[in-house]
Formats: C-alpha cells, sequence, structure tokens
C-alpha cells in the first residue's frame, strides 16, 4: 500500500500569529485559497467558495484548533463524492518567520482515484505559494 498523504511545506517570512491570521479569518483566506463565510473556529463548520462565481469549492469542521500552532479539518470537494479526507496544519517559528506545513491524507487509494491525488497536489502547491505574497 502506498502512502497518498499529500505532504508540503512552505517558509514564511512573517510571524506565526500573522500565518495563523490567514489560515483563519475569512476576510484573508479569500487572498490566497479561497473566501470564507466566516472565520474558522475550532467545532464549526466552514464552506470555502469561489472566487470566480462564490459556488461551495471545498468544506468540512475544524476539529482542532491550536492557535498559531496546530489546525485540523475534516475537508471534501465535490470530486470526492461526499467522502471526507483531513487536512492538517503546522506552524514552526523559524529564525526569520515561520514553516508552515501542509499533511491532506484520507485521500483516494490505488490507480482510480490518483488523478485527483494528483489535482489535489498541484492545487495546493500554489495556494501555498500564494502566501509568500501576505501583506
Amino acid at each position: 500500500m502506498t502512502d497518498t498523504t499529500i505532504r508540503k511545506s512552505v517558509f514564511l517570512a512573517a510571524p506565526k500569529s500573522r500565518v495563523w491570521e490567514f489560515l483563519s479569518k475569512a476576510d484573508l483566506l479569500g487572498k490566497w485559497f479561497h473566501p470564507a463565510q466566516h472565520d474558522l473556529v475550532q467545532g464549526q463548520d466552514y464552506v470555502l467558495t469561489s472566487q470566480k462565481d462564490g459556488d461551495r469549492m471545498c468544506w468540512g469542521t475544524v476539529e482542532k484548533a491550536d492557535p498559531t500552532d496546530y489546525m485540523k479539518w475534516s475537508f471534501t470537494v465535490g470530486p470526492l463524492n461526499g467522502a471526507m479526507t483531513t487536512v492538517e496544519w503546522f506552524l514552526e517559528d523559524t529564525a526569520g518567520g515561520t514553516r508552515l506545513s501542509l499533511a491532506h491524507s484520507g485521500l483516494p487509494e490505488g490507480s482510480d482515484g490518483y488523478g485527483l491525488v494528483m489535482a489535489l497536489d498541484k492545487g495546493w502547491h500554489g495556494f501555498l505559494a500564494n502566501l509568500h505574497d501576505m501583506d
């Protein structure tokens, strides 16, 4: 069996408190990922929408939120047909800012779901790169 967990890290020239705001505040999520209907808070459902037409892009529940250190979401998108996956965010202090790491697990196993895994991998790569433009 292959581990299909997507793992990404990015180094950001911002303190953990600022990076956390970009992960949790509705108005900032739309600057690098997808707009949120409200701030992401532990125990609450969330919906992130398309910047283009406002359609629902991804949704789930914020399962855990340890401000400035760790956040865990249940997460799905349309192509997953209702199957929930897990997205975890890890924030670490570095000499010049923050290392933000992502682990997206519970993804489809096998060749049938590999196209979706590749699309999610490419998407996360681009979205995390957007965080370099934090203002």
